[in-house]
């Protein structure tokens, strides 16, 4: 085995979704009726007022710009059609003293938060102007305190400073200028009075809308010990009221010259409370030296308060922003409207939460991270918008982050899914109007971005991939033979292919024919952007939805010039192959550009349905009329490759699209692009019998299962060790029922093993369920030749492949002569029970080796049925856990040990040692040596919805909990997902967290984390893990390593040979 770090061929599989109303899918989740709407974002800014914001920089006082930013944000800010708000807004600056204010320090309303519609916009634009540099200066810039004073102004609560205070919007106030006096007249005063308490909450009764503060810091604020006190204990009892513990503990930032400041602990526990307040940080003009005195002011320690301003930022779910005050306020606006920006959308109905990721695939990575969305049609029609997006990975102050082309973050932490401003690869630099026809999100930051494909941001249509590909009408898609025998050679899909027949099609007559044929190849026959041209053009709809394929990467160049194709799936029928590099082209073709697409001849029929967009999809839940039906799928399932000095292969199959696996020759794509080989197709052409399957193959399942290459001494062709390919036998319906309908007869009951040359099957195991996620297989650290695989199924058990006997590894046994172990069974209490409502096995076990013994992980749950009790009552029932087992294939009493826990020699719960997922302390090192492993009890109705990765010894997953949403409550309806980071060997909390676990943005139902090293932009070679922490299931981070005693030797992994 070889030491060090995890190299392995991953990919990440997505969202699931779709079926009949009697049965499940996991696009159940998304085609349900929304939970409560929220109303406008309550928006607060704390404006520093003190003498900083006349700090001169560059000629002039940094709050002339700031100023003109601020009232430029405000009256740019939109309005719905009908002129109510999407924004309430309102500012809060320091203190001033002096009759007739008290002397109390911190913070005062200025302009209570209220519905930004058009009136309102002009009259605090008005006010903003009016602000004057003296005459509106605090002398009292105390931070702590005013977000303390913020926190009470959200909570109702009886002000500290915030009263007693002549500019303090109150009811009856006349005594400020006129443009104060405007806003203190509208209705929804902060105060009732001058003195008057308690505070008038922004946060109405029922409302789901979602609360900010955003601080713009014009330099270091005062707080001294006093202040430091006070802001300790009233934070101490507004802690205790929430029932929040741990609230005052110091936060550590470096430099530290700030840290005894009590904002970030203050904007820590606002995150934490019942109101979830985020707060954004916008470091003006920052000073990066240490104390200096420059013109009226002492600016304080610079990178001191600039850690401080980060962690507030950082500890809330926020964003922190460097900006200048030159060039007008150019960067102030812009960080001001990429910040309203991604407030906007927590509000917004866009639905799609979890992704496919994919890196490349070979060694290091490189540092290309490609990310196929969808978004389910708001009316449950077929056709679903989809695209693939390429971002990187970089270093970000001292933390990894995903970022997008331009190298901004690409990841809004508050939905969990791309923010507003990003602009992925392949996508234009500048504005553009091809969307006028239908204006859909937009950053409040780029002018017109509503209309445009820049920045595409979290807009699942616009830019990358998709914008590429409705570049250009002359497109290269292949099909084949829709007899499956005949199936052996290419074609062109196009009107002349007299294959392709009007009823095959189901068209009414010829010209639908070639219309549904040209609809395919992508031409705008239907006038979708209503400009008069039709096949001259590519519709806007040509890039279908990629829900669960799970793209795989290939650099066909070298790492200083990069050839990278990516091939991947949609449920528009197509697979494609595309060129992934970041701007090089390939063959003359531009990066992002399509090189060729396969639609399988399985797929016409769903054609017309798609044109059509009728037919809704069937979905647990939905009654008749009108008269539905499954959603159609095409190349829905994990993409996979096999690469040698000489040849390149890939392999996909097609999860619910069909019982099909295809093969590809691929080696010559960067010479002649347009012309891939059909190698061999092997499976059955229908999903409800078994009419015309491959030979051999008739208990093949719908391919869920990816193709794992791999090879051996008992297998070769030529004198060398011949490529083979093993998969699970892929999903059975009879696992859509609640509980299952499976019998022996059901299929996906095998393990294929096949040649990965010719297609010929080698071996066939037969399992007690359905084996739909991948096999792992253990290969040889130094040979790369395969020793054992594992699998698991949707019974809860789980099985070792090995060579001659149960004991031996493959070595030069040839594929026939293999054995294979049930060695867990943990379906039910026992081996002997027949429970109905069993835990299932989705995913592969993750496997890490140490001194002779295999530590397989993985966890239970049944991701299909993502809803609650009122619609799977028997999948609610179960109590999923994680899983380690321990397993040494070299000891042929292992399991035989066993008999007396179990009743039988195989490992069953009684086998393993129970950890609670809320233990406070590890397990003891002896009870868990006498075990065959742990089982780590989840929540109630938590279930395990990711496949599990190992790095540095910790191991990552996510589940998944769900909700029913009830009337006039907040919750989500997508359900509350959870990623767990523990050490595999015995489920503490791994190093670099706090907890076991921690909520994931967005809920849902997370993608399976991705690992490995990366090369950065900068040449740095730095390990990651994409999927590890709440913020994002799409964030990336840097793993810390464990001591070297308590992390494995070596973690088993497969490659792509070079």
């Amino acid at each position: 085995m070889k030491n060090g770090f995890l190299l392995r061929m991953l990919a990440v599989a997505g969202l699931l979704l779709g079926v009949p109303a009697a049965l499940a899918e996991d696009i159940d989740l998304f085609v349900q009726p929304a939970g409560a709407q929220g109303g406008p974002p309550n928006v607060l800014i704390l404006v520093d007022n003190t003498a900083n914001w006349g700090r001169n920089v560059g000629g002039q006082a940094i709050w002339i710009n700031e100023q003109a930013a601020l009232v430029s944000t405000l009256s740019n800010l939109p309005v719905n059609d009908d002129g109510t708000a999407v924004f309430r807004v309102g500012v809060l600056l320091f203190n001033e003293t002096g009759n007739p204010n008290n002397n109390v320090g911190g913070g005062y309303v200025r302009a209570a938060i209220r519905d930004m519609t058009a009136a309102n916009k002009t009259i605090y634009g008005n006010l903003l102007t009016s602000f004057n540099i003296i005459s509106d200066r605090s002398n009292n810039g105390k931070a702590g305190l005013a977000m303390a004073e913020a926190w009470r102004y959200f909570d109702g609560d009886a002000p500290y400073a915030g009263n007693s205070k002549a500019k303090t919007d109150y009811l009856g106030n006349t005594s400020g200028t006129a443009q104060s006096n405007a806003v203190y007249a509208l209705a929804g005063n902060a105060l009732n009075s001058f003195a008057g308490s308690p505070y008038n909450s922004p946060i109405a009764d029922g409302d789901c809308g979602r609360n900010y503060i955003i601080y713009i810091s014009n330099g270091a604020a005062q707080d001294n010990a006093a202040d430091i006190t006070q802001g300790t204990t009233m934070l101490s009892a507004a802690a205790t009221g929430e029932g929040i513990t741990g609230a005052t503990t110091t936060i550590p930032i470096s430099p530290s010259g700030s840290q005894n400041n009590m904002a970030d602990e203050w904007a820590r526990f606002m995150r934490r409370s019942s109101h979830n307040i985020i707060t954004y940080t916008v470091d003006v003009d920052k000073i990066t030296t240490g104390q200096i005195t420059t013109g009226q002011i002492t600016t304080g320690q610079g990178p001191g308060w600039t850690a401080l301003l980060q962690s507030i930022a950082g500890v809330s779910d926020g964003r922190y922003f460097s900006v200048t005050s030159g060039s007008g306020g150019a960067t102030i606006a812009d960080a001001l409207g990429r910040i309203f920006s991604e407030i906007q959308a927590v509000n917004s109905v866009f639905a799609s939460v979890s992704l496919p990721v994919s890196v490349n695939t070979q060694g290091t990575y490189l540092n290309q991270v490609y990310v196929g969305v969808f978004r389910p049609d708001q009316d449950a029609m077929p056709r679903w918008a989809g695209n693939l997006k390429q971002y990187r990975l970089g270093i970000v102050g001292d933390m990894l982050r995903t970022l997008d082309a331009d190298g901004q973050s690409a990841i809004n932490p508050s939905t969990g899914f791309i923010t507003e401003c990003a602009r992925s690869y392949w996508t234009p630099t500048t504005v553009d109007t091809y969307w006028q026809f239908h204006p859909q999100g937009g950053c409040l930051a780029v002018a017109n971005s509503d209309a445009s494909n820049y920045p595409d941001g979290n807009i699942v249509e616009k830019g990358g991939q998709a914008y590429r590909l409705r570049s250009s009408t002359t497109r290269t898609v292949r099909t084949c033979s829709p007899t499956f025998a005949s199936c052996s050679a290419l074609a062109d899909f196009n009107i002349a292919n007299g294959a392709i027949t009007q009823a095959l099609l189901g068209a009414a007559s010829s010209s639908e024919r070639d219309a549904l044929i040209n609809w395919q190849r992508g031409l705008d026959v239907d006038n979708e952007d209503l400009d008069a041209v039709t096949t001259a053009e590519m519709r806007p709809s040509v890039h279908g939805d990629v829900v669960h394929a799970r793209p795989v990467a290939i650099n066909f160049g070298s790492d200083a010039s990069p050839q990278v194709v990516v091939f991947y799936g949609g449920n528009d029928g197509a697979l494609r192959a595309v060129n992934g590099n970041r701007a090089n082209a390939i063959a003359g073709l531009a990066a992002g550009n399509e090189l060729w697409s396969f639609v399988a001849p399985e797929f016409w029929v769903n054609i017309k349905r798609l044109r059509d967009n009728s037919t809704p999809i069937s979905f647990t839940g939905s009654v008749s009329p009108p008269v539905r039906a499954p959603k159609p799928y095409g190349f829905d399932g994990p993409i996979t490759a096999y690469r040698d000095a000489d040849d390149t292969w890939v392999f996909a199959s097609m999860r619910r699209g069909g019982r099909v696996l295809y093969a590809f020759d691929v080696t010559d794509i960067t010479t002649t692009p347009a012309s891939p080989t059909l190698k061999w197709k092997r499976g059955c052409p229908n999903l409800g019998n078994d009419t015309d399957c491959s030979s051999g193959w008739s208990g093949l399942g719908q391919t869920w299962s990816a193709p794992q290459s791999l090879k051996t001494n008992g297998y070769q062709s030529g004198g060398a060790p011949a490529p083979m390919l093993i998969l699970g036998g892929g999903y059975d319906t009879c696992e859509d029922a609640d509980p299952h309908t499976c019998t022996s007869s059901s299929k996906g009951r095998h393990i294929y093993v096949l040649d990965a040359d010719d297609g010929s099957l080698l071996q066939t195991f037969d399992t007690e369920r359905p084996v739909i996620g991948d096999v792992f297989v253990v290969p040889d650290g130094n040979t790369g030749l395969a020793r054992y695989a594992y699998a698991a199924d949707t019974g809860g058990n789980v099985y070792r492949i090995s060579g001659a006997t149960a004991n031996e590894p493959f070595a030069a046994t040839d594929p026939a002569d293999w054995t294979m172990t049930r060695i867990a069974a943990l379906g039910c209490a026992t081996p002997a029970d027949a429970c109905s409502a069993n835990r299932k096995f989705f995913f592969a076990p993750d496997v890490v080796e140490k001194e002779g013994i295999f530590y397989l992980l993985l966890g239970s749950g049944d991701r299909e049925k993502p809803l609650g009790e009122d619609y799977f009552p028997e999948a609610f029932s179960v109590d999923n856990h994680f899983y380690m087992i321990r397993d040494v294939p070299s000891d042929d009493e292992w399991l035989a040990d066993e008999t007396s826990n179990c009743g039988t020699a195989i490992i069953c719960l009684a086998s393993l040692l129970e950890i609670e997922h809320d233990a406070a302390g590890d397990p003891d090192a002896s009870d868990l040596a006498a075990m065959k492993g742990w089982y780590l009890d989840l929540r109630d109705h938590e279930q395990v919805v990711t496949s599990a990765i190992t790095v540095f010894g910790n191991v990552t997953f996510s589940t998944h909990v769900p909700t029913v949403p009830v009337d006039g409550s907040c919750t989500s309806n997508l359900g509350s997902a959870r990623v767990y980071n523990v050490h595999y060997a015995n489920a503490a909390i791994a190093a670099g967290h706090n907890n076991r676990n921690e909520d994931v943005a967005g809920g849902g139902l997370p993608p399976s984390p991705v690992a490995g090293m990366v090369e950065l932009d900068d040449g740095q070679v730095v390990p990651f893990v994409i999927g590890a922490v709440g913020d994002s299931p799409l964030e990336s981070t840097l793993p810390s390593p464990p001591s070297t005693g308590t992390q494995p030797k070596a973690v088993t992994y497969w490659f792509i040979e070079k």
